[in-house]
Formats: C-alpha cells, sequence, structure tokens
C-alpha cells in the first residue's frame, strides 16, 4: 500500500470519528440541525466556507483554467465578493431572524406558500450541487485509491453520509475546520513548488507559447478571454447565491450572535478569494506540461498535478490530494445538510408533522441526510458533465431566491413588502424553468433568439419581471 493512500484513508478514520464523537453531542434537533446556535467566529467562518471552497473551487476550476486559462478564477472572485456584501447587507437581519431556513425567512417575510415553492425549488438546485460536489471527489478518489470512478463517488459519499448523519452541524463545523487547514496548507505548498518549477509566471507564460498556438496562449493569461457578458453573469450568480445559499447561511444561523454572523461573513471572503488565483494557475501549469505529460480529460487536471512524481515527492501528494478531497468533502457535507434541514424543517413538518416532538424531528433530518445522499450518488455516477458550468443552474436558482428576499426587505411600504406572496411564487417558478431550460434547451433557445444567454441572466432577468409584473397587476386590481 503506498503512501498516498494510507494519508487518504488516515484522514477518512479521522473524520469518522469526529462524526461519531459529535453524535454524543447532538442530542436535540437544535443541536444537529444549527448546533444549539452557539457557533463561535472561528468555526462559523469555516463552516461558511465549507460550501465556497468545495468540488467548484478545486477539481471545477482546473478543469476550466486548464481549458480556458485565468478566466475560472472570477468564480472565488464572485463568491468572496458575495460573502461581503452578505456582511454588510443580510447576515445579522437572518441571524436576528431566529429561523432554520431561507425558507422559514421568506414565510416571515411573504406567506406559508412561498415558503414551500422555495423550498422546493431549493431541494432543485443543492441536490444538482450534491451529485456535481460527488463527481468532483470521485475523480480525485479513484485516482488516489486505485478503483474505478463509479466505486469511488460511493466511498465518499458514504464516508460523508456518515458523519453528517452522526453530529449534524456541528460535525460539520469540526471537519471544516480540519478540511480548511489542510486545504491551505498544502495548496500553498505545491503552488510554490509548481510555480517554482515553471519558472515563475515569466516561465509559465513562455511554456504556454510552446504548447499552445499564439492566439490561444494569449487568451489563456487574459483573465477576460471569455467576454465581459460571461464575467458579469459569473459575478452576478455568485453574488446573488450568497444571498440565498441555505448551506452558507445556516451556520449564520447557527452563529452565536448578530456579531459573530457579520463577522465570519466578512473572514470568509479572505479565504474564498485567492483560491481561485492559486488553483487557475496550477490548472494553466498542467496545461503548459509543467507536470510532465497531460491528463486524460480536463477533469483530471488538477490530481494529474497532485501525484506528479516530478514534482511531488510522495508524502507531500498524500497530503495535498487529501487536501483537495477534504476541500470538496467540506461541501458535500453542509450541502447534503442543507438538502435534509429544508426538507425537515419546510415540508416534513410543514407539510406533514407540525405537531412532530423534538425527537421526531432529529431523526426525520437524519433520515433526510440518508436519503439525499442514496440520490446523489447514483446521479453523480450517471450523469457526468462539466462541474463549473452544470453549478452555474444551482447559482441561478440561488439568484432568483436572493431577488425574492432583497424585494422582502428592502422594497417595503409602511413596514411591508411592496410584492404579494403570488408574485414571489411565480417568479421562482418560473425563474427555476428558466434556468433549467437555458441549460436543456441552450442551442434551441439560442437560435431562436438570434444569440446566446447565460442561464444566470435568464433566471435573474425572469424573476424581476415576474415579480415587477404580477406586483404591477396586483396593485391595479386592488386599486
Amino acid at each position: 500500500m503506498n503512501l498516498q493512500l494510507l494519508i487518504i484513508l488516515a484522514y477518512f478514520v479521522l473524520l469518522l470519528v469526529i462524526g461519531w464523537i459529535t453524535k454524543r453531542l447532538s442530542k436535540t434537533s437544535t443541536d444537529f440541525l444549527i448546533a444549539g446556535r452557539n457557533l463561535g467566529l472561528v468555526l462559523c467562518t469555516v463552516s461558511i466556507l465549507g460550501e465556497w471552497l468545495g468540488g467548484m473551487s478545486t477539481i471545477g476550476t482546473a478543469e476550466k483554467a486548464y481549458s480556458t486559462g485565468f478566466f475560472p478564477l472570477w468564480y472565488n472572485i464572485s463568491t468572496a465578493t458575495g460573502m461581503v456584501l452578505f456582511g454588510f447587507f443580510l447576515a445579522a437581519r437572518y441571524r436576528k431572524s431566529n429561523v432554520h431556513t431561507v425558507g422559514e425567512m421568506l414565510e416571515q417575510l411573504f406567506s406559508r406558500n412561498v415558503r414551500i415553492v422555495t423550498s422546493l425549488c431549493f431541494v432543485i438546485a443543492f441536490v444538482i450541487l450534491s451529485y456535481l460536489q460527488l463527481q468532483a471527489v470521485g475523480s480525485v478518489a479513484a485516482q488516489v485509491l486505485g478503483v474505478r470512478y463509479g466505486p469511488a463517488v460511493l466511498i465518499s459519499g458514504l464516508l460523508v453520509t456518515v458523519y453528517v448523519a452522526c453530529g449534524g452541524m456541528k460535525s460539520i463545523a469540526l471537519t471544516n475546520l480540519i478540511h480548511v487547514l489542510l486545504l491551505y496548507s498544502t495548496l500553498l505548498v505545491v503552488f510554490v513548488i509548481t510555480l517554482s518549477a515553471a519558472g515563475g509566471y515569466s516561465g509559465l507564460f513562455a511554456a504556454l507559447s510552446e504548447h499552445l498556438p499564439a492566439e490561444e496562449a494569449a487568451a489563456f493569461m487574459n483573465p477576460f478571454s471569455q467576454g465581459w457578458g460571461q464575467v458579469v453573469a459569473w459575478l452576478l450568480g455568485g453574488i446573488l447565491a450568497g444571498f440565498a445559499s441555505q448551506a452558507s447561511i445556516q451556520p449564520v444561523f447557527a452563529a452565536r450572535d448578530i456579531r459573530t454572523a457579520k463577522r465570519a461573513a466578512f473572514l470568509s471572503a479572505l479565504f474564498i478569494a485567492p483560491i481561485g488565483i492559486l488553483i487557475s494557475t496550477l490548472g494553466i501549469c498542467v496545461r503548459a506540461g509543467i507536470a510532465g505529460g497531460q491528463p486524460p480529460i480536463a477533469k483530471e487536471a488538477l490530481p494529474y498535478l497532485m501525484m506528479s512524481a516530478r514534482l511531488m515527492p510522495p508524502w507531500l501528494s498524500g497530503l495535498a490530494m487529501a487536501g483537495i478531497i477534504a476541500a470538496i468533502l467540506s461541501t458535500v457535507a453542509p450541502v447534503i445538510f442543507a438538502v435534509s434541514t429544508i426538507l425537515t424543517r419546510d415540508i416534513y413538518i410543514l407539510l406533514r408533522n407540525e405537531q412532530a416532538n423534538d425527537r421526531a424531528i432529529l431523526r426525520a433530518s437524519r433520515l433526510f441526510v440518508i436519503l439525499i445522499a442514496l440520490l446523489a450518488i447514483p446521479l453523480a455516477i450517471f450523469l457526468k458533465g462539466k462541474i463549473l458550468d452544470t453549478a452555474y443552474i444551482t447559482y441561478a436558482i440561488r439568484g432568483a431566491a436572493a431577488v425574492a428576499v432583497l424585494a422582502g426587505l428592502y422594497w417595503v411600504k409602511r413596514g411591508q413588502p411592496v410584492s404579494p406572496p403570488q408574485a414571489i411564487i411565480t417568479a421562482m417558478i418560473c425563474a427555476t424553468a428558466a434556468s433549467l431550460a437555458f441549460v436543456v434547451f441552450k442551442e434551441q433557445l439560442g437560435r431562436l433568439l438570434g444569440f446566446q444567454i447565460d442561464k444566470v441572466y435568464a433566471s435573474i432577468i425572469v424573476s424581476l419581471l415576474a415579480i415587477t409584473v404580477v406586483t404591477w397587476f396586483h396593485r391595479l386590481k386592488d386599486s
């Protein structure tokens, strides 16, 4: 058994031990879902980081950088910007509301039906995100464990299921602390070694010019190579997704107080932004041949570099791969947990058992974790696609929900939202349908319109139009 595999297996065992320990500390549904509303600054910050430093920030960004150059660094810049704005405008409002889900917040602002519809749309978004993250961790684990992709996804998915179902938010907070420390420590070392081997950025660009045609090499060096329209779409998607993302907002609900919630949002942005530059550079290094040879597919660019005997000693290779797996697991866990929380609080209790006692809620929460994982694992195995591009479906849906939250909080008259509940319900249904349609029927819609439009634009435009038109008709009817 090689050293890399031993390190990964030891890390897996550590996560299971943490899950078992935190199960003993999660005796009530409040402990399980929001850590007793007692997360301090450090644990709240790393819990928020979990969603943003996963498969999209690592495997997905490296995959995109391998194909397009520096452009994907905008993913992390957009989410970091989103968390700063979230800290200024929404963190205090969310924490003050004392709710468990974004859906509950929308019920306070609008109505019960808004909560139900929005929560169902969130389930679609986070199930997609769950299987995408499992795809990312599966592609890494397959190389390290020496097994095929399918079994690697199954092993990784079951690992996450066990420690999340055991300890809930407390387990996620503690494991994410380890994940973040391991990711940053190893990633910085790998970055320095790889860029030094390339001869710095000047050497990297020279190597690119040797491997690629001059025009393509120039595009690789330009972070705006995909056009300003795509950059703005990513910025909008990243910013708005943070405003209504259950997975990253749930730690805010769990924060000890409002001050902790706001500071954690700001602090998380400082850790999110640099990852895009580091990972994009590493993806480009692989394309330039710095790691020696080329990976079979773009999605394996980062694991290929981490496992390069030409660059990494075995001990560092093992730790670095553990760091990447850790980053992805830090996202898989809160995303699956977010779906479980939504299904428990916004569907099970609201529609099936409003008189459920605490024991029943805790049991339902753990059951939903298991069911969502069992759904996400086969989806990850059979629905293969580009990680970062597909993930923006979820950003589009969450962006529409963010528009609804902002409308409820800031488009008000005499302390009440101007838009009626019907407007928000229409907006969420139409925006979700639009984001899915602009992926499934992208080419047909492009031909019909005469130009291509990003799914994020489609979702936000449809959401704003629906809210505006339905609100106008509602006020016209009442006048």
